[in-house]
């Protein structure tokens, strides 16, 4: 029985150094995707925000637009008619086909 008890521990412990090494590689091959990750991850909580509150974005564009500055503008401008194209397509697609 102490032999068995034995050999499960070593087989244990192998188990876990190879996990261990296996964890160090994963991370070595997902260290150059964290960056673009992290950003794609804010952009979709930076959505999720937005779809929450919808109010605050027309205010925040409605802001924009008043602004003196032609670029905030024109930025402003592009991002409300993406906007318009987005809610379009949602509700199309959102729709039941007849």
């Amino acid at each position: 029985m102490k032999a068995q008890l034995t050999a499960i521990a070593r087989r244990r412990a192998a188990l876990v150094a190879q996990s261990a090494a296996q964890r160090a590689e994963l991370r070595q091959c997902v260290q150059p995707w964290q960056t673009p990750i992290a950003f794609v991850d804010i952009g979709l909580s930076l959505a999720r925000r937005v779809r929450a509150h919808p109010l605050a974005l027309v205010i925040g564009v409605l802001l924009l637009f008043r602004s003196g500055s032609s670029r905030w503008g024109v930025l402003a401008g592009r991002f409300w008619t993406g906007w318009q194209i987005f809610q379009s397509l949602h509700d199309r697609r959102s729709q039941p086909r007849d």
